[in-house]
Formats: C-alpha cells, sequence, structure tokens
C-alpha cells in the first residue's frame, strides 16, 4: 500500500504539471468522511444525462453556519461548513450554469458579475453551495462546464455570455448587469484558468483564485486586484509551487492566506469561510466597499481570524 501511495503521488505530481489538477477525482485512503462525501456526489453527477433544455431550481432554504475553529496544521478538516442561503436561483442554459440573486426579477438595479470556472474533470454541480453563497452576496455568478478550463476561454465566453443576456429583451437579465464590475473565480485549474483569463481580456477587474494551480510566468505584471487562497494540508496544488509564486509575481493590489487544515476540497468543507472572504475581495474591488477594503490590510479581519494563517498583502 505505501508503494501504491508513492506511485500515485508522482502521477498526480506529472497532472499538476500538465495542466492543474482538482482532486475531485482522486480518493485517498486516509481522507476523513468529508472529502469522501465530495468523492460520492461526484460520481454521481457524471452518471447523470446532461438536459438540453433550460431548468430552473430555486434555493431559498436558510442552513445553520458553523462557527470557524482552529485546527491544528497536523489535522484533516472534520467539519463540514454550510454558508447561509437567503434566496438565490440557479438556472441551466447549454453549457452555462447561472446563479443569482432572487431579487433580481424584481429590484430595478444591476448586478455585477462573476466568471466561475471550475477545476479539472469537476462539474458545476460539485461547487453549487460556494457559488450559491457567493450569488447571495449580491452577484450574478456564470459558470461554463468546461473541466479543462486552464487556458481562461472558457471564462471569457462566459463574460460574453451574461453581457449578450443584458442586451436581449427577452432575458431575465435585461439591462440587470453592472458591465464594469466583472470578475473571475475558480478552483485548481479553475484558478490558472483565472490568472489567464485576467491576463487576456481587460473587461475583468477582479480575482479570486482557490487552490490555483497557475504559474508565476502566467501571472506575472497581472495589475488587476488577485486574491490567492489555499490550505495548509493541500496535497494536490502545492501552494509553495504555485498559489505563493502567482502571488509574489502579480504586480496589483493582491492578497493571500492558508486555511489552517485545508485541503484541495476546502471549497466544500470550509465553504463558509471561504465564501465569506471570497464575497469580501469582490465587494472591496467590485463594489469599492472601503470596509470590505480593510478586512485585507494587516490588523483587519482576514490577518486576525483563527481559521487562517500566512496571510500576506500588498500593494
Amino acid at each position: 500500500m505505501k508503494r501504491m501511495k508513492q506511485i500515485i503521488s508522482i502521477l498526480l505530481a506529472v497532472l499538476i504539471l500538465a495542466g492543474g489538477l482538482c482532486s475531485c477525482q482522486l480518493k485517498k485512503d486516509d481522507e476523513k468522511t468529508a472529502e469522501t462525501t465530495v468523492m460520492t456526489t461526484v460520481a454521481a453527477v457524471e452518471e447523470e444525462t446532461v438536459s438540453e433544455t433550460v431548468t430552473e431550481t430555486t434555493t431559498a432554504a436558510v442552513q445553520t453556519t458553523a462557527a470557524p475553529t482552529t485546527v491544528p496544521q497536523t489535522q484533516q478538516e472534520v467539519v463540514t461548513e454550510a454558508p447561509e442561503i437567503t434566496g438565490v436561483k440557479t438556472i441551466t442554459d447549454g453549457n452555462k450554469t447561472v446563479v443569482y440573486p432572487l431579487a433580481l426579477e424584481s429590484v430595478q438595479k444591476t448586478y455585477p458579475v462573476i466568471s466561475w470556472a471550475n477545476g479539472t474533470g469537476c462539474p458545476t454541480q460539485l461547487y453549487a453551495k460556494l457559488l450559491e453563497a457567493i450569488a447571495n452576496g449580491g452577484y450574478i455568478v456564470v459558470a461554463d462546464s468546461s473541466v479543462m478550463s486552464g487556458d481562461g476561454t472558457a471564462q471569457i465566453d462566459s463574460v460574453n455570455y451574461i453581457l449578450n443576456k443584458n442586451s436581449d429583451s427577452s432575458s431575465v437579465f435585461y439591462n440587470k448587469v453592472d458591465t464594469y464590475a466583472i470578475g473571475v473565480c475558480g478552483q485548481s485549474q479553475g484558478g490558472r484558468s483565472c490568472i489567464n483569463a485576467a491576463q487576456k481580456d481587460s473587461r475583468i477587474r477582479c480575482v479570486v483564485s482557490i487552490a490555483g494551480a497557475s504559474t508565476a510566468d502566467e501571472a506575472r505584471g497581472l495589475s488587476v486586484p488577485c486574491f490567492f487562497i489555499t490550505g495548509t494540508s493541500d496535497n494536490i496544488v502545492d501552494s509553495s509551487k504555485w498559489c505563493k509564486p502567482s502571488y509574489d509575481a502579480v504586480t496589483g493590489r493582491a492578497a493571500y492566506a492558508s486555511i489552517v487544515g485545508g485541503t484541495h476540497l476546502s471549497f466544500s468543507t470550509h465553504t463558509a469561510t471561504m465564501a465569506e472572504y471570497t464575497v469580501n475581495w469582490f465587494d472591496a474591488y467590485l463594489k469599492g466597499d472601503d470596509n470590505a477594503k480593510q478586512v485585507f490590510y494587516n490588523g483587519g479581519k482576514l490577518s486576525t481570524d483563527g481559521a487562517w494563517t500566512d496571510f500576506q498583502n500588498k500593494n
């Protein structure tokens, strides 16, 4: 068994170098129940038949949010957090999934947009709770179904998609999109996609990369605000080789922090705390919220939150 784990580790390293890797398709013998649950969910999702018609689901249930706790770095995650969702709606339109606040349908205002990118081999459904939590913060979240998204093309296509809907008088999003306030967010290879999309498309104003497998060369010189999230126990995308060098390479406003005990699947087990700071970052640099900006400076909430470590910020 020990020899088999060594072989698996070598194969993982090769796959990461090829373009970033989401661990939703892997199962280690020592993973805890939370990660096993995610693996089961993915298997079930992949067996479903994809419908070509537009489907709608409404999320309005209020869930209990577990209080963040400080976990020693030597321990694995054992508590699954759930963010509080007060009312969002999800629609699927071809290869796009859009999650948005229910209020959008009745309030005459525009909403900022977040274009989401999946990790390698991971369907959008795997990230449902995180995307709902971001939308719950007052954002239109658009996710492409691509599971090989590293070059940023799919995220840029999602930006084009929602801007076209903003101009379509028959769409629920007609005149509801803040066309200036556009951000990107993604996990693993999806985090890499965020960096590449922002480098290619000047409409993208803000980045949140979660366990992103971007290289320093890809991130070099990027000047839009970037927040890099990682985990102290992520054995798939080693932060010292990917996330941290990318943080060092960007030239704009940036922050970096690790979830204590966080693994590559922290988006599913630490959803509430991850969503909180993700929304804070977007509030700061897409909505211009000065209080949200203070969260990411020395002495701000993130720097003193015991559920996080290795906090850094610059510019």
